[in-house]
């Protein structure tokens, strides 16, 4: 494993001091989720990968996203041991300065991309952000760390079109909040439905003029490869060809796969690597490669760890057979064609 090398295709921002932040006993998004990552980087191939150190966000780069009413909560909560912000949201004194360290994790991985050190990359970093709103933390969140780097990509890069793809398992409100009101930044959610955090139906899709760039894809729970692949091919794929994006960011939460403990959907590892490959061929065909991937939900750490290695493999071009997409996902059909419906005259 070689760290920065510009002979590797792909970065990987990952760190031991993610560990510090800590919500407590027995907590889903507990430090062991980034523990069982800590040694991929000696297992991945140093010329296909490298290890990228993260930085701090500065609060300039993340006030596009919140206000510094809400900064200066989550800094005031180093100063006690343990501090809930919501039921879901708790901090340690380490806290607000890791969720800086998540959020310029991704800045730096962004930034190597643009450079053209790397093509794509992976950033393990937590907590996670997509439920993160403009003044107030969320399911685990404290920062929104996606929308930070699709902000940095229009204010720093003049990035005209950015997708974010996210296939969490629970709809991320917060992204689709920064955004709905923006045409430059397509958001696109896989999500189960009805669920955590309850928002996420067809007919949000926008406003202003951003009307048309949400497109929420709800799913009944036991959705498996068959039916994330079918959803893929028929919604996700074809609107962001027309979308044509400069850039691809992607919210990989790993909560849908089949063993996690807090959804109730079916994907396996296979499926996780499968819509890895779709969108970055999506990249490569639109927006020079340019694809980001951020670690979001996942709380089964076996089934973490499997399906983060999955998607390096396809990151490193490995190709391994698609999961059919006609097993279970004709299920889903009816809600396909919602989707479509709705969504045909913005696309």
């Amino acid at each position: 494993m070689v760290e920065n090398s510009n002979m590797s295709r792909s970065a990987v921002v990952i760190d031991p001091d993610y560990l510090k932040h800590d919500p407590g006993q027995f907590h889903p998004e507990r430090p062991e989720r980034l523990k069982v990552l800590l040694d991929l980087p000696k297992e991945l191939d140093s010329q296909s990968f490298a290890l990228l150190p993260p930085r701090a966000a500065l609060r300039g780069e993340i006030e596009p996203c919140h206000t510094s009413d809400y900064i200066e909560l989550v800094r005031s909560t180093s100063e006690k041991n343990r501090y809930a912000l919501d039921g879901d949201t708790v901090t340690c004194r380490d806290s607000f300065g890791i969720g800086l360290l998540a959020a310029g994790g991704f800045l730096k991985l962004i930034d190597s991309i643009e450079a053209s050190e790397f093509q794509n990359g992976f950033a393990l970093v937590r907590p996670p952000g997509h439920h993160a709103l403009r003044d107030r933390a969320m399911g685990f969140c404290l920062f929104n760390t996606v929308a930070i780097g699709a902000h940095h990509l229009k204010r720093h890069y003049g990035v005209e079109r950015v997708m974010i793809i996210d296939w969490d398992v629970h709809h991320g409100n917060g992204t689709q909040d920064a955004f709905y009101q923006d045409p430059s930044v397509l958001y696109l959610s896989t999500h189960q439905y009805p669920f955590y955090p309850g928002t996420g139906a067809v007919e949000e899709a926008g406003s202003g003029k951003g009307e048309g760039f949400t497109v929420n894809i709800p799913l009944p729970a036991g959705c498996g490869d068959g039916e994330y692949l079918r959803v893929f091919e028929e919604i996700v794929m074809p609107i962001g060809a027309k979308f044509r994006p400069g850039w691809v960011l992607v919210s990989a939460g790993f909560d849908p796969h089949r063993s996690d403990p807090l959804g109730a959907m079916n994907v396996t590892e296979q499926g996780f690597g499968a819509m890895a490959s779709m969108l970055l061929d999506l990249a490569e065909r639109y927006a020079g490669g340019k694809i980001a991937f951020l670690l979001e939900g996942g709380y089964d750490l076996n089934a973490l760890k499997n399906s983060v290695i999955a998607v390096l493999r396809r990151m490193e071009g490995e190709s391994e057979p698609q999961p059919p997409v006609g097993i279970g996902g004709e299920a889903i059909q009816p809600l396909v064609r919602k989707v479509l419906d709705f969504q045909q005259k913005y696309w």
